[in-house]
């Protein structure tokens, strides 16, 4: 990022007849992560987060990242005159309020928002006399010369071994839910929906294995599916079938609605873009704005789902044995937070059926680890050596699941307060794992659950306790979550998620205990829901003040370290298998 490419994009938007612009980490799909050529927001800024909202006005600008990511943000930043704020929808609009005034416009590229997200501010605004403007052509993409080209992989057929259920089983257990609704058709607005309703994945998007897509389901089953040129091949039309029409431009998505005589279509607005339902409305079509059924149908796994998964965590929990039994070695001998990353990448080359991380590892030693979303660089990153506390929040892809574990690790002597910490928050997780919940709980009713050790002694941390996991899809999937925000969304069979509480002591150290879990009916008590571990690798037992544990909580810690031990030992080499003892030895 340099001053001339900012002055660049006030020439542009002065063209373009706005007073400022709305810069997301967004693409039109609205993915968690995104391709190089959507990287907008780190091309004008230099700021790499994950989250993050950019406004470019003619005189002033201003890059909005949440807590995670201030230190991140202000590094990045360097001297360029962008002021850094807080990532909150009030802030944004007051600080573009400040900045305008009436008569004048903040121009946004409407293929990278959703009309939720934009409420607020678009309200905001009106009330100042201060447009809110689609622009036709998004104005950083008119001047950046060295613009990545959009990915090109091909999509390829997932198998029924993984999905344990058809496309065409699949299209009409939904198409009956479109029946139910009477509406003709569902869009469907990204490639997380379109990879699981047609069992196809690809290599697109980093750490989620999809292709780019988008399509149309009709109430009769049959549907159409957009895909680049490049991402068909002969293989992917003959797994397709013949009730799905592929098609390599997006326009034949409108024009195949109108061809079919839709006139009410199910469109979830708060994952489609601004542009799509300008353009579903500009065909004259009702629309049903209800969130998308296949997002939580995908959240219900199957019994053949759930098997791959625990195989696909067998071979995980293997490969992080392997890490953490090479890990006191290696420290001995200079190892730093980045080439833990590169050890625990090459163990999990080492399994069958890895497909890369799912998701940046966060590896952090000491204060870094205190950093809740920490991502190393060289620059950033730290030696370790044979004292204090080491974090690392790591996972995989697999075609049969996805994993996401962390696991903080005493590497020696460690301060005072740790150990005390680490147990609060090992009861947290815990009493999520124990837990019994009548059905139709939400994660949002169990949170405090996992909070209260913290609680009772004035601790809380700043994230959520649990978020979905797709199956060879996203390591963050909706709807169901564990956390203090309100999803109303009932905790299922077959979901899974992440129980991961944590406790943060800024500039001295972080802990975060997660594992992933599915909901399972629980076998005593008819209506009532229970969850079974996913994730098989010691906890540390260094850490460990036995005296907060009850007899329950030590009684589960060490029923967990002999299913690892049993499950674990016979997939990793002798010396990990007598390390692998140690870890697990009962409390």
């Amino acid at each position: 990022m340099s001053q001339e490419q900012l002055q660049l994009l006030r020439e542009e938007l002065r063209r373009q007849g706005v007073e400022a612009f709305l810069v997301p980490r967004a693409d039109e799909y609205q993915n968690e992560y995104v391709p190089a050529a959507d990287e907008r927001l780190a091309w004008i800024t230099g700021f790499t987060g994950s989250a993050g909202m950019a406004v470019i006005g003619l005189d002033k600008a201003a890059l909005f990242v949440d807590g995670r990511y201030t230190l991140q943000g202000q590094q990045q930043l360097g001297d360029l005159p962008i002021a850094l704020e807080d990532l909150n929808n009030q802030v944004i609009a007051k600080w573009v309020g400040d900045q305008l005034s009436a008569g004048q416009s903040l121009g946004f590229d409407p293929r990278l928002h959703t009309e939720p997200g934009l409420v607020l501010l678009r309200e905001y605004l009106a009330e100042r006399d201060i447009a809110l403007k689609p622009l036709e052509q998004n104005p950083i993409d008119t001047i950046w010369r060295d613009r990545p080209a959009s990915p090109s992989g091909q999509a390829c057929p997932h198998p029924y071994v993984f999905t344990g259920e058809h496309s065409n089983d699949k299209r009409q257990r939904i198409a009956t839910l479109l029946a139910e609704k009477r509406v003709d058709a569902l869009w469907l607005p990204n490639p997380e929906s379109c990879a699981w309703l047609f069992n196809i994945r690809g290599d697109d998007i980093p750490h989620l294995p999809v292709a780019l897509s988008s399509g149309v389901l009709f109430r009769d089953g049959s549907a159409i599916l957009y895909l680049a040129e490049q991402a068909v091949g002969e293989g992917l039309l003959e797994h397709l079938e013949r009730e799905v029409m592929v098609v390599t431009e997006k326009g034949q998505l409108f024009e195949g609605l109108r061809r079919r005589h839709v006139n009410r279509i199910w469109v979830d607005p708060a994952i489609s873009n601004c542009w799509t339902l300008q353009q579903l409305r500009a065909l004259d079509l009702q629309l049903l704005l209800e969130r998308d059924p296949v997002t939580q149908a995908k959240a219900c796994k199957n019994a053949v789902e759930l098997a791959g998964s625990r195989a696909a965590h067998e071979r995980d929990g293997a490969a992080l044995c392997e890490f953490l039994a090479e890990l006191p070695t290696a420290v001995e001998n200079g190892l730093d937070e980045l080439a833990a990353v590169k050890l625990l990448y090459s163990k999990r080359e080492e399994r069958e059926g890895f497909r890369g991380n799912s998701f940046e590892t966060i590896s952090g030693y000491g204060p870094n680890g205190a950093i809740v979303h920490y991502r190393v660089s060289p620059e950033s990153s730290l030696k370790m050596s044979a004292e204090g506390i080491y974090l690392c929040d790591s996972g995989a892809q697999y075609p049969d699941g996805t994993t996401d574990v962390t696991r903080t690790v005493a590497l020696g002597e460690i301060p005072a307060l740790a150990r005390e910490h680490f147990t609060r928050v090992l009861k947290g997780h815990i009493a999520i794992a124990t837990l019994r919940f009548p059905q139709g709980t939400c994660g949002e009713q169990i949170d405090a659950i996992a909070r209260r050790s913290l609680w009772d002694v004035g601790l809380d941390y700043a994230h959520g306790t649990g978020h979905g996991v797709g199956s060879f899809l996203s390591v963050h999937e909706g709807p169901q979550r564990i956390g203090k925000a309100i999803t109303n969304t009932p905790l299922q069979p077959g979901m899974i998620l992440s129980n991961e509480p944590g406790f943060y002591l800024t500039g001295q150290y972080g802990i975060r205990i997660e594992n992933l879990v599915f909901v399972k009916e629980s076998a005593d008590y008819p209506g009532f829901l229970q969850f079974e571990e996913l994730t098989l690798v010691p906890i540390d037992r260094e850490l460990i003040d036995i005296a907060l544990l009850s007899s329950q909580e030590r009684d589960w810690l060490n029923r967990y370290h002999q299913r690892v031990r049993e499950v674990v030992t016979p997939l990793v080499s002798e010396k990990t298998a007598s390390w692998l003892q140690a870890a697990t030895e009962a409390l």
